[in-house]
């Protein structure tokens, strides 16, 4: 339940998606101060993911659960040693701390207590170092038995690990070592991208946060003088970044695994004690559902036996409608009959949804959860049905914030481009995008439609918009490009 409830939190950040359409909001602007920029040498030295000949076999969570060992560890110590009024000079990691140095303006951010911080959590960083360098990276989450009950805490753990390496990071932009900060800027990202491996959503949405993250150091990076253009770094990466197939298919069965019974509904005329057990095991899920505990008491098992009398003349009818012989029907438990009319009328409507999972975000927007959203009356209607549904969270705000990254990630291989024309046409920047020749902007892949740029003087916009009657806020990005003094 924890993890849904997260899910559900995480997930409604990007906004509802069952309103009406109404003219999309203003993007806010993010501004960057860029400069002129040749091509590394060689042109394909950085990366943002290690090149396969580079990776060793092994799994990386194994790294990661070793690191927040470590960094958990260091973190009683240094408690202990404050508790025991050892002498000033002690550095101790607090998230207020850490919080604060990471919103301050890089210019701001105190550099030695940063670097005496990260020099007391070398050990964890080196772990999570070598767990980025892993061909593969398995939480070993699938087809737990706790259903969407699992706790997930070293998914969540793994944001402090994240804050480390962005502190790393930004440290390293400070002290001018190019080199070490796309290494760290791309550690993270691969850290990323690895937490958001999995069958559970909730994954892929922390795995964004982190990236998302990152991608700030990679904007202060690309404004600090002497870094080369990176736009063939941003171009050599997956698409998507984040890829949530793996987990939207996991949740699209996630009812199934929590109510197995469900799968048993149509196999036959149920007996007494096999229609009492699917009653008790659909009211234990109900109450656990509810409180996240398992049992429950007898209004709740009243509660169920209510609900499938409801439902039972229409499910009835329905079933009969569609060539059941109405003898079977007439045989078959109440349970059994309202049960079964639900789940396939869950199952219709799901499919009329997850249709379009894998369809371009572009062609897709809105379709994707729109089937999912009951009326009033048909909540009323069928209320076991609506119990079904409040086991399956809207995901297209996820799918959303998996395309915000990368169209994040496209205006900033966007930028690099500019900045690169920049250094081979003597400080000019283009005057449209298709005027770049030394390295192409890419489509948006929000809406695939060249991003919209406007040079006006010594600056320029660069936009990824927010489509209209979209209500998500956050889908919309903008840069605001200045030229460096």
């Amino acid at each position: 339940m924890r993890r849904l409830l997260a899910l559900i939190s995480l997930a409604s950040a990007f906004g509802p998606s069952n309103v009406q359409a109404q003219p999309p909001p203003e993007v806010p602007p993010t501004v960057l101060t860029i400069r002129p920029a040749a091509e590394p040498r060689p042109v394909l030295k950085y990366r943002v993911v290690p090149e396969r000949i580079t990776q060793i076999p092994g799994n990386a969570a194994i790294f990661y659960h070793r690191a927040l060992q470590m960094a958990a560890e260091r973190r009683t110590r240094l408690d202990a040693e404050k508790k025991a009024k050892q002498p000033p000079g002690k550095v101790e990691m607090t998230d207020e701390e850490v919080y604060r140095w990471l919103e301050l303006p890089i210019g701001e951010m105190p550099v030695e207590p940063v670097r005496s911080l990260l020099e007391t959590y070398w050990r964890p960083l080196d772990e999570v170092a070598q767990g980025t360098t892993r061909t593969t990276c398995d939480w070993e989450f699938d087809r737990r038995p706790e259903g969407i009950n699992l706790l997930l805490p070293e998914i969540q753990e793994m944001r402090s690990l994240a804050r480390l390496v962005t502190l790393r990071a930004r440290l390293a932009v400070v002290d001018g070592k190019t080199d070490e900060a796309i290494h760290w800027v791309e550690t993270g990202l691969v850290l990323g991208r690895h937490v958001g491996k999995g069958p559970i959503v909730i994954q892929a949405l922390v795995g964004i946060a982190i990236d998302s993250v990152m991608l700030k150091v990679l904007e202060e990076l690309i404004q600090a003088p002497g870094t080369p253009s990176l736009v063939w770094a941003l171009a050599d990466r997956p698409r998507p970044f984040i890829d949530m197939r793996e987990s939207f298919d996991a949740e699209r069965n996630v009812l199934e695994k929590e109510i197995p019974g469900l799968t048993e509904l149509s196999r036959g005329i149920w007996g007494v004690d096999q229609a009492r057990k699917f009653a008790d095991e659909l009211q234990r899920k109900i109450f656990s559902f509810e409180s996240g505990k398992t049992g429950g008491s007898t209004s709740q098992r009243m509660a169920v036996a209510a609900m499938t009398a409801k439902i039972y003349p229409t499910a009835r009818k329905a079933l009969i409608a569609q060539g059941r012989p109405e003898a079977e029907i007439e045989a078959m438990p109440v349970v059994q009959v309202a049960s079964l009319y639900s789940y396939q009328e869950y199952r219709r409507i799901l499919d009329e949804s997850y249709k379009w999972m894998n369809i371009p975000i572009w062609q897709s927007m809105g379709r994707f959860d729109a089937g999912k959203f009951l009326k009033v009356e048909e909540k009323m209607v069928n209320p076991l049905l609506t119990m079904f549904w409040s086991l399956t969270p809207a995901l297209e705000s996820a799918r959303m914030a998996s395309v915000r990254l990368d169209r994040r990630l496209d205006l900033l291989q966007c930028i690099e481009a500019i900045r690169l024309h920049a250094g081979t046409h003597g400080g000019q920047w283009p005057e449209t995008l298709d005027a770049l020749t030394d390295a192409p902007a890419p489509v948006d892949p929000g809406t695939n439609k060249p991003f919209v740029y406007k040079l006006e003087g010594d600056s320029a916009t660069i936009t990824a918009p927010v489509p209209a009657g979209n209500y998500y806020s956050t889908y919309g990005l903008r840069y605001v490009l200045k030229r460096a003094r």
